[in-house]
């Protein structure tokens, strides 16, 4: 018998290899390049490439669910700096070198927080003030469900009273004593000063006035400013966004091909100023256009996909450095909780920790990903040397296994149906039993969502469903493109229950930097999440609350640990953001930054 196990594990592996093998061809050849967005560059401009199928569309520095993604925001902020800068390098910390604002004071028990604001000019010559952060706090306060950032019981629920002080200085009275390093890196670092002497206005023609001060006129403007920013084909022509207080301003942007173009804010009154005259930012609907765009020299910072990496030493040969881009990120499958198909079955902790048994992540890093990323066990980057993962989630608690996944299957009530998919033969909620809504007979059948468009993704979604077959799990491939993914996954569960038991993205699932510095769960798998699917614990809840108001690391080891053990998403391995190409004219790119943004007020030729 341990002999046909060994066979069985052999020929499994051979069969889920050989599916990776023929996923991952070459992402460059065959057909020619198409959707590329390339054009002419201006002299002393940069270009860089944004991922296959990524495209800047969203100018307001208040995300909403849609555009909630780390491309957006970099550029965002490139023009409109929060008041701290999330990431120093290679070091996932706040920069407060380059930050509006100096480091908060903590008073009062840690409920009053002072912040004194640095010299800071918008490009209209008028100073940025605290007015301008009161702005961004009215808006939010009285739009807070329609901003992608929002978690109830965070910011700004969690301020009791906003007050200015001075023109350089406004102080937070919060409801209740906090951990600092918790307010500072993952609530504060969302707050951006916005031009309140231009934008306090509810069109276009309208006065400026004070109408943030009020419920009804902090809703009024917030609706003029999300449908200006939602008019892609006036982002360079806009009045509003021609105000900015960071070192960039949007110079021409394509509506067809997102092609968007940067010049230097010459009235930039921040450090680190600009050296280039502007930059590129450049979308594809292909790898192949992307690759063919490095190769005929169109791009100055690109990358290489992970099934073209063999081309590494041609570029180097062709005058260009390879360096793959480790961030701090974590990837995972995000879980129907919400669905009335498929969440009695992902609300299984068994059928989870099943589903975690049939996911071959060493297998997944070094055939698909090449070695380029980490392995996940929870909701904490495994980044090498991060202070933040704790000794548990460095192990698998659930190694890939399919007689593991068998078992636990079995236990709990469920025995093989017609075509090899399981059904379950003991309904009700005993320790046994297939549990709450699940019906006698019901097939063991779950909707996988997943994007299109990578190989490399491709083959990783292959494997797991050839092994979760060999398990008695039917999982429903259903491939979309990235705009289909973020319009019915990116919206789910806060508009709606989800339509689907996986949903998996292309690389990575959270990025750090984007809103949370310090790695605790609220938005992604706390009350009112939709980061995670909609899971929502009591227990997992108190934990990330230890996390906000206790110091230490100890509360945060406690919530990873927990979220690991229960399967809270299911884990993939965590891609490297990817193995950058960059021009050897092109300098002051490297270390590339922690959190995978650009930081293109560094680069000169």
């Amino acid at each position: 018998m341990g002999g046909s196990r060994g066979w069985y594990k052999v020929g499994l592996l051979a069969g889920a290899m050989s599916l990776i093998a023929a996923a991952c061809g070459s992402a460059s050849s065959g057909a020619a390049a198409s959707g590329s967005s390339t054009a002419q560059v201006p002299a002393n401009y940069a270009s860089y490439a944004l991922h296959t199928g990524d495209t800047y569309s969203w100018v307001l520095p208040i995300p909403n669910e849609a555009n909630y993604e780390p491309w957006d925001q970099n550029a965002e902020y490139g023009m409109y700096r929060p008041l701290y800068v999330a990431g120093s390098g290679a070091s996932p910390v706040v920069n407060y070198a380059n930050s509006i604002a100096q480091k908060p004071v903590y008073s009062n028990g840690n409920k009053t927080v002072t912040v004194t604001l640095n010299p800071w000019k918008w490009s209209d010559g008028s100073a940025v003030t605290a007015r301008d952060v009161q702005f961004f706090y009215n808006l939010y306060v009285a739009n807070k469900s329609q901003i992608a950032t929002y978690v109830p019981g965070n910011f700004p629920d969690n301020v009791a009273k906003f007050t200015v002080d001075s023109p350089t200085q406004f102080t937070l009275t919060l409801k209740s004593a906090v951990n600092p390093l918790w307010f500072t890196d993952n609530e504060l670092t969302d707050v951006v000063p916005l031009p309140q002497q231009s934008w306090d206005r509810t069109s276009l023609s309208g006065k400026v006035g004070n109408y943030d001060l009020t419920t009804s006129g902090a809703k009024a403007v917030f609706k003029f400013l999300y449908a200006q920013s939602s008019k892609l084909a006036t982002y360079a022509t806009n009045p509003l966004w021609k105000v900015v207080d960071g070192p960039w301003k949007l110079q021409s942007y394509d509506p067809t091909t997102a092609r968007t173009v940067f010049a230097r804010n010459k009235a930039f009154t921040g450090p680190d100023k600009p050296k280039l005259s502007g930059y590129v930012l450049e979308s594809f609907s292909s790898q192949t256009a992307e690759v063919d765009a490095l190769r005929n020299g169109s791009l100055d910072y690109g990358y290489l996909p992970l099934s073209d990496v063999k081309l590494a030493s041609t570029f180097k040969a062709g005058g260009y450095t390879i360096a793959p881009w480790a961030t701090d990120y974590v990837q995972w499958a995000e879980l129907g909780y919400t669905s009335k198909t498929w969440g009695p079955l992902v609300k299984q902790l068994y059928i989870r920790q099943a589903l975690q048994h049939l996911i071959n992540e060493p297998l997944y890093l070094s055939a698909t990903l090449h070695g380029d990323g980490q392995l996940t066990y929870g909701p904490v980057p495994n980044l090498p040397g991060s202070p933040y993962v704790s000794a548990q989630e460095k192990r698998d608690p659930y190694p890939y296994s399919v007689s593991s996944a068998k078992a636990l299957l079995a236990a709990h009530g469920w025995s093989a149906g017609s075509g090899g998919v399981l059904i379950c033969s003991n309904p009700g909620t005993g320790a046994s039993q297939c549990g709450a809504g699940i019906s006698k007979n019901e097939p063991l059948s779950l909707k996988f969502m997943y994007q299109t468009g990578t190989p490399t993704l491709q083959a990783q979604v292959e494997a797991f469903a050839t092994a979760a077959k060999s398990a008695g799990v039917d999982l429903v491939l259903d491939p979309q493109s990235q705009s289909t993914m973020f319009s019915v996954g990116g919206v789910c569960p806060s508009s709606g229950p989800c339509n689907w038991g996986i949903i998996l993205y292309r690389t990575f699932l959270w990025n750090y930097g984007q809103g949370d510095v310090l790695p605790t769960g609220g938005q992604m798998f706390g009350s009112g999440n939709y980061w995670g699917g909609g899971y929502s614990s009591a227990k997992a809840q108190s934990l990330i609350n230890a996390t906000h108001t206790q110091a230490g690391l100890q509360p945060l080891f406690n919530y990873e640990n927990y979220i690991s053990s229960h399967v809270a998403a299911l884990w993939f391995p965590t891609w490297d953001w990817q193995v950058s190409v960059v021009s050897n004219h092109l300098h002051g790119w490297n270390p590339q930054q922690v959190f995978g943004n650009p930081v293109p007020s560094r680069w000169y030729f």
